[in-house]
């Protein structure tokens, strides 16, 4: 074929993709002006969306090349014509939208704060600044250059005058009125160089490297009006090049100054993984090291990154001394950071992440990114994936089986619980005991230096393995301790306890269940994981199979069989070289046979009775405060509501749940909080705290329960209801976009602090949701229809649900919201075995549990009916209180004239589980 029938071909196909354009616009206005059923409209957009799969199909099959080639641009004609349509009604809708919202924004932002709020702020703002006081790690101090001596310092880097003070998203913070390193230095007394803050200030607001006075720039019109929007977008700034420094600046201030701060930052965000080139010094970071490791005699490294980085730099250079990670230090806690620096506290926080000199050591990094499915065409599938390969060998439990004593070292460059002092402490191990129910070790810990500081206890467990058997890590935390300050020469005494149960391991291929083998387990009082003080066993005579749960007594069996991959090879000690992980490439990248299949389609099942509705019992929501879930009051209250409350009253959860006044039941609110309670559509919010990161690395249980309880008592002043925290989702990987709103790598810490964190919140009458339930350990993809999560049972028991197990069995927290994600090929929100039979069946839960955001493109995979079906009660849509039914309510409706029995049973359920978490507010 010559160029001149291409041309010709390319406008033939234009001119059909023209046509075939104009016939789907009647067709869909055709259906408009029929009135089609939610349904029906959805079968017609799925048989829409086939036949232009198919259409792509046939062009994928075309010969020649250039024939090919000329129908794809029909085609991207056809699917940029789609998107651009659906972006002007949506760039529509946001316009008009703003500007109905404008003068309700501008009121809020205006309006001062009441005697209530602003004494609740006051109480939280220095509870916030103890959490960076204890979460800050000291990394390296070489030769005790910190404390900072009473002399001038010069303090380097973009992020001295951009500072990261969080992530972003739902966990994010505006940095307005966030309070900057520089006022927290002029605040500690800090003498720094002015003209190399001006330099960098002038930089980063005009991209002038020059001198001149420099102020802090205040917040836009969004960060006025609408701060959690602008703490939504949080970016890494970009460091100035070093040759952009002013050479003369850089030469007074060596001259005046012998040691150099450099900030080094970056930003974790809701929606965006980090990148392997954001892992490590950039071009621009390294050569301001560089330079300052050549001018100044000492330098100090500020970590203000919200992920683990990659630091072997540190030891690279002569003059770079020391270290602090900072993390997010929130709204106020950059005055814990220079209180730090100057010795005012001394450091107490520990790693909750290994710290590997190369991050791709890590096994889960080679699966964490952008897979997505192909076709049987070879054809982009839409449907993405993750293969978590390395099973239960999550962080420091891969470091620790896999990796050599004689090449740690070498691999490892801070272990997990890791951190330093600027004292020094001697452990006296009292006493430990171990029987058929309890681990116990009690440390007497001595402060033998001539500071005030805080130590942290932890106490490890090995359980016996056999080649082939269950999978076990070579190590695995069981408890921790941190003591009170200690003065020197002072000591205090720290008891670790936890069950005997808790080594047992997730039989997920014979048992079925937990199994506590017979043998030796060993147990090690530890500084961090790989830094044992003393050690002692308990021999398990006999394996003991934990089929019941502690708590509850329910039985604790496998629920994810049809979820699991046989054709996957998780990593295991029986042949680490022939299971390690790799990318996925090959038949891995193939949409697996049947897998669409899966996709949910209700069936009526024709023995459910239709429950009575629209009863007039006289019975108000208050009538039941303080009778158990399943007290039988409870039926001939749930007999009143009508099919059309109960369908509002769980498709209708876009950060609140409604009222229905007849029965008393009043409206409550629900707002975002891991780091900060606010609305997306206000102006106020409570008190920032650092990122939830640095409180996990205070590794302080009773700091948490306090961040909880100033939270709660924020939460009452603001009305709020229930807020979408703690996030207890694990760090399966440095990348992790979401990692500085998670806790850990290790699920028992995680779980504890987010147990005490939720139970310090409701104790004021806000409830916690704990989210995202389950396997959201990626940003990347996470809503594309649904991000398959492949995994063994035995890591979603023992590593991904365990922190949500412990939060509500310790909390008794009364939400939880699950995720976009899937568990193998079931949405979260959609999944039974997940919401029913393991998070009420097993464990007890008796609260609500409502969708992450399906707002627009990423709930498409969202089913209001499988929802309610499998016990996710609440569907969270588009934030604004419009007229009219919404997106879900509208799904529930079409299947109530489909299948009316069915569905009233279960939206008769969710309306019990909302309506006792209602009872359990202060709203009654």
């Amino acid at each position: 074929m010559d160029r001149s029938e291409y041309r010709r071909l390319k406008k033939q196909y234009r001119a059909d993709a023209k046509q075939r354009w104009a016939d789907l616009k009647a067709v869909r206005k055709q259906r408009r002006r029929d009135g089609l059923t939610w349904a029906e409209r959805r079968a017609a957009r799925k048989a829409d969306r086939q036949e232009i799969r198919a259409w792509k199909a046939e062009i994928a099959a075309a010969s020649p090349k250039l024939e090919r080639k000329a129908q794809r641009k029909g085609y991207r004609w056809f699917k940029r014509r789609q998107r651009r349509w659906i972006g002007w009604i949506a760039f529509g809708v946001v316009i008009a939208l703003i500007a109905s919202l404008f003068g309700w924004w501008y009121a809020s932002a205006t309006t001062p704060l009441t005697d209530e709020q602003a004494a609740t702020r006051e109480a939280s703002l220095p509870v916030a600044e103890q959490v960076q006081a204890e979460g800050s790690v000291l990394l390296e101090n070489e030769g005790g250059v910190l404390p900072l001596r009473d002399e001038p310092v010069a303090m380097f880097g973009i992020g001295s005058v951009e500072p990261v003070y969080s992530g972003g998203g739902a966990g994010g913070i505006s940095a307005t009125g966030a309070q900057s390193l520089y006022d927290a230095f002029d605040e500690a007394g800090i003498d720094y160089d002015a003209d190399v803050r001006d330099v960098y200030g002038n930089w980063a607001t005009s991209g002038e490297a020059k001198a001149d006075d420099w102020t802090e720039p205040e917040g836009g019109i969004v960060e006025t009006l609408l701060p959690a929007v602008g703490g939504f977008l949080v970016a890494t700034p970009e460091e100035m090049p070093a040759d952009e420094l002013p050479d003369d600046v850089v030469a007074a201030a060596a001259e005046r100054a012998d040691t150099a701060i450099y900030v080094v930052s970056r930003a974790g965000t809701e929606t965006i993984d980090l990148t392997l080139e954001q892992m490590s010094l950039s071009a621009a970071e390294r050569d301001t090291v560089e330079l300052l490791d050549e001018r100044f005699e000492h330098v100090v490294v500020l970590v203000n990154s919200t992920n683990v980085m990659e630091l072997g730099f540190l030891e690279e250079y002569e003059h770079v001394d020391a270290a602090l990670w900072i993390g997010g230090p929130g709204e106020t806690g950059a005055s814990a950071v220079a209180a730090v620096l100057t010795g005012e506290v001394n450091p107490s926080g520990r790693t909750v992440d290994t710290w590997a000199y190369d991050v791709e050591s890590n096994p889960a990094v080679a699966n964490t990114g952008d897979f997505e499915y192909t076709d049987a065409s070879g054809e982009p599938s839409g449907r993405t994936f993750t293969d978590n390969l390395e099973g239960i060998y999550l962080g420091y439990r891969y470091y620790e089986t896999f990796v050599p004593d004689a090449e740690y070292d070498r691999v490892v460059q801070y272990p997990f619980g890791y951190g330093l002092s600027y004292t020094d402490f001697a452990w006296n191990v009292v006493s430990t005991s171990a029987d058929a129910d309890q681990i116990t070790a009690t440390v007497e810990v001595t402060n033998t230096g001539d500071v005030a500081g805080k130590d942290v206890v932890q106490l490890y467990y090995s359980a016996p393995y056999t080649p082939g058997g269950i999978e076990k890590s070579a190590v695995a935390l069981g408890g921790y301790a941190k003591t009170d300050v200690i003065e020197p020469g002072a000591s205090d005494t720290v008891t670790v306890t936890f069950a005997t149960r808790d080594m047992a391991s997730y039989d997920d291929r014979d048992a079925r269940t937990w199994v506590l083998e017979a043998g030796a387990y060993e147990l090690q009082v530890a500084r961090d994981v790989h830094d044992p003080v003393a050690s002692f066993s308990w021999t398990q005579s006999e394996t003991v199979v934990l089929d019941t749960d502690s708590a509850t007594g329910a039985e604790v069996t496998n629920r994810f069989d049809d979820e699991v991959r046989d054709d996957l090879t998780w990593l295991s000690r029986a042949d680490p070289a022939g299971t390690a992980p790799t990318a996925p490439t090959g038949e891995r990248l193939e949409l697996p046979e049947g897998l669409l299949d899966r996709d949910y389609e209700h069936v009526v099942d024709p023995s459910v009775e239709e429950p009575t509705t629209g009863a007039e019992h006289g019975i108000m929501l208050e009538d039941l405060a303080g009778l158990p879930i399943d007290d039988p009051k409870w039926e001939p209250f749930l007999d009143q509501f009508t099919a059309e409350e109960l369908v509002a009253f769980s498709g209708n959860g876009a950060y609140w749940s409604i009222a229905i006044d007849r029965l008393g039941i009043p409206r409550t609110t629900m707002y975002d909080g891991p780091t900060s309670i606010r609305s997306f559509l206000e102006a106020w919010a409570s008190v920032a705290f650092p990122a939830p990161v640095v409180l996990a690395s205070s590794w302080n249980v009773d700091l948490a329960h306090e961040v909880g309880l100033a939270m709660g008592a924020e939460a009452q002043a603001y009305g709020v209801d229930a807020v979408y925290a703690p996030s207890l989702d694990l760090h399966r990987s440095p990348l992790g976009g979401r990692n500085f709103e998670y806790f850990s790598e290790d699920p028992l810490l995680t779980g504890t602090l987010g147990a005490a964190y939720s139970s310090g919140i409701q104790e004021h009458g806000t409830t916690t949701v704990v989210k995202h339930f389950a396997g959201n350990l990626q940003e990347t993809n996470r809503a594309k229809f649904g991000l398959y999560v492949w995994a063994p049972e035995q890591a979603w028991r023992e590593l991904y649900l365990k922190p949500f197990e412990i939060t509500v069995k310790q909390a008794d927290a009364h939400g939880v919201m699950t995720a976009f994600n899937r568990v193998g090929s079931t949405w979260a929100g959609g999944s039974a075995p997940l919401l029913t039979d393991i998070l009420r069946g097993e464990w007890g839960f008796e609260g609500f549990v409502i969708t992450d955001a399906g707002i627009g493109p990423q709930g498409e995979h969202f089913d209001a009916l499988q929802a309610v079906e499998a016990g996710n009660d609440l569907m969270l849509d588009l934030p604004l209180d419009l007229p009219g039914p919404g997106t879900f309510e509208q799904q529930l409706s079409s299947y109530l004239e489909e299948d009316r029995a069915g569905t009233l049973s279960a939206l008769r359920d969710a309306a019990r589980h909302i309506a006792y978490y209602v009872l359990q507010t202060n709203r009654i």
